[in-house]
């Protein structure tokens, strides 16, 4: 059977030779393709033998087939594009045909093991054709359509409406528009896509479900972990020290005495206290290595204040405050601290403790929330793809 692309004639070979059976339509939309185009896809050279404009009934979709024809074997495979999507499309085998199933809730069918989900039906119907069908089919009549999706593959179904039984199959797959524009057209322009096709894979293929059960694995395993280093660590005092501050050693450094610390690298808890009352104090500290000289800077304050207001008497702030020093290697240190307080005489009593190797629950629960957010960002990206997807879908 042969279509010509510029009357439209579908001509068929009969007892007396060719004939004109029917005649299509011109095309609405402009092929991609070309007949006798070449390409390459999935290892194996292709030639455009046929170009089809179809159309879905009562509906203003519609999209473009290409019939393709294997050099090696004279194997029938198809591509269909709409929207700028592109899907490769083979006849399934006699002895691979799809059985009814159900998952989850969906209906679909399986083949080969492999659950395909009921995403669409319609009925379409040819509107332009050119090239030539290596078999005989009535172009002119509408087909019952059905598309079943395990992005990135597709399973299409079609039958005519005088033939109930008779199905035809074919099993696609999603194809990159890039890898149509190199093979067919030499790298040429190719529109870009518009929304998400039925089996369109998403940018980053993860399973949202089992994505959230491994970041919940991996905080259990985290928790896990810091509970076992929490309960080794040793929270040993290493420096104590009460200091006067007046107006007199206010912004004046002071270094203090040397400290000691063995064992492995750890963690420096640095505690803070004062006596403030409607004031406020601060210490600006350095960690001092002396093997290194390696200066580890960080500021610890406090304030407080109170009072007695219509009836009740308030307060806020406070007069302790700790800072964590992480990853601090064993060795011999000291303290550089410069000291600044409110502009009023009143001295402050100044305590200042420090304690290695103390047990932290930071990172396990910083890790923890940290692949927790990620978890419900790829789970609200994959469900908003999804919602997209599933938006193109009739039933």
């Amino acid at each position: 059977m042969y279509v010509c692309g510029k009357c439209h004639a579908v001509i068929e070979a009969g007892p007396r030779g060719l004939f004109t059976a029917y005649k299509l339509h011109k095309p609405k939309g402009k092929p991609t393709l070309q007949t006798w185009q070449r390409g390459t896809l999935k290892g194996h050279a292709y030639t455009v033998i046929a170009v089809a404009e179809r159309y879905e009934v009562n509906t203003p979709y519609s999209w473009f087939e290409y019939t393709l024809l294997r050099d090696n074997d004279h194997q029938p495979a198809y591509l269909s594009s709409y929207d700028g999507h592109w899907n490769f499309l083979e006849p399934l085998p006699a002895n691979e045909l799809p059985q009814p199933a159900s998952k989850g809730g969906a209906t679909g069918l399986t083949v080969k093991d492999l659950f395909f989900e009921r995403f669409s039906a319609y009925k379409a119907n040819y509107r332009y054709a050119e090239g030539e069908f290596h078999w005989l089919d009535n172009l002119s009549k509408s087909k019952h359509c059905e598309e079943f999706i395990r992005p990135p593959q597709l399973l299409a179904v079609e039958k005519e409406a005088d033939y109930q039984q008779q199905k035809d199959y074919y099993l696609g797959t999603y194809m990159p528009q890039e890898e149509i524009s190199k093979t067919f057209l030499k790298g040429g322009f190719l529109p870009a896509p518009v929304g998400v096709a039925p089996a369109q894979p998403a940018r980053f293929n993860l399973d949202p479900q089992r994505f959230l059960k491994g970041t919940l694995a991996f905080c259990i395993l985290a928790l896990i972990i810091q509970t076992i280093y929490s309960y080794n660590s040793k929270k040993l005092p290493v420096f104590d020290d009460r200091i006067y501050m007046d107006t007199a050693n206010v912004s004046k450094p002071v270094i203090s005495p040397s400290f000691k610390l063995e064992g492995k690298t750890s963690n420096l808890e640095v505690q803070l206290e004062t006596d403030v009352d409607n004031s406020w104090c601060e210490v600006e500290v350095n960690l001092v290595n002396e093997q290194t000289g390696k200066e580890t800077a960080f500021v610890v304050g406090a304030e407080f204040y109170s009072g007695f207001s219509e009836g009740e008497s308030w307060s806020e702030g406070s007069r302790m405050q700790k800072e964590f020093v992480c990853s601090v290697p064993e060795g011999n240190y000291h303290f550089v601290t410069t000291f600044s307080k409110a502009d009023d005489r009143r001295p402050v009593n100044i305590g200042l403790t420090a304690w290695w190797d103390v047990p932290s629950w930071w990172n396990a629960v910083l890790l923890s929330v940290l692949m927790t957010i990620i978890a419900v960002i790829v789970w609200a990206i994959h469900r908003s793809f999804e919602a997209r997807r599933w938006a193109g879908s009739n039933l």
